[in-house]
């Protein structure tokens, strides 16, 4: 056990580093902090409650276009001014669309943005302990995101906020989530991108 923990470790530090060029674009790590990216929306109808590593915790009220208790959820908001991802050159203008996507299986969650219908980026969110109920959506934020554009390209955000003394736990979820967005960022933006158009508000 102590040896699969010292390897994923492992793994999850060789992700972080991760600096290549890829097949399907370029993949670079920045540095972001987190910023107010939700907006207001027309109905609040579900939470959506982040717990950060230190403890304290952000709650989001949100439009619901999707709850299946205990398996995923889907929802909406809708950014009310112009706001820059700092880190990155990726600006979100006011009116932009964010579809929030959560499952209770997964090591993260994918916000996918939208200007206008047209797919801006996704936004994945590396997080454990997700749990999806009627009236909330709870998660423990692991600090790391990824921005995966429709270029291909992939930013991989905040590493180095990483506490030096994180769970072997959450470093694990942390490499097994990298891993994904690095290997199937194809196939989770199809996902992502059906999954929206097939609850959005016509």
């Amino acid at each position: 056990m102590g040896s699969f923990a010292s390897s994923s470790a492992h793994a999850a530090h060789s992700l972080f580093r991760l600096r290549v060029a890829w097949a399907w674009g370029r993949i670079s790590i920045h540095d972001a902090s987190e910023g107010s990216l939700i907006g207001s929306q027309t109905r609040a109808d579900i939470t959506e409650r982040k717990t950060r590593l230190d403890g304290s915790v952000v709650e989001y009220a949100c439009e619901a276009l999707v709850v299946e208790p205990g398996r995923r959820a889907v929802v909406r908001y809708v950014t009310d001014q112009d706001r820059a991802l700092e880190g990155t050159d990726l600006v979100l203008r006011k009116g932009t669309v964010t579809v929030g996507h959560f499952w209770s299986d997964r090591p993260y969650n994918v916000y996918h943005w939208l200007d206008r219908g047209r797919t801006v980026a996704l936004y994945v969110s590396i997080a454990t302990d997700t749990t999806i109920e009627p009236a909330a959506i709870a998660y423990r934020d692991l600090v790391v995101d990824v921005l995966i554009r429709p270029s291909g390209s992939i930013d991989i955000l905040d590493e180095d906020e990483l506490p030096p003394s994180i769970e072997p736990r959450y470093r694990l979820a942390i490499a097994k989530a990298l891993e994904t967005c690095v290997t199937e960022a194809r196939r989770l933006t199809t996902e992502i991108e059906r999954e929206t158009r097939a609850v959005l508000p016509s």
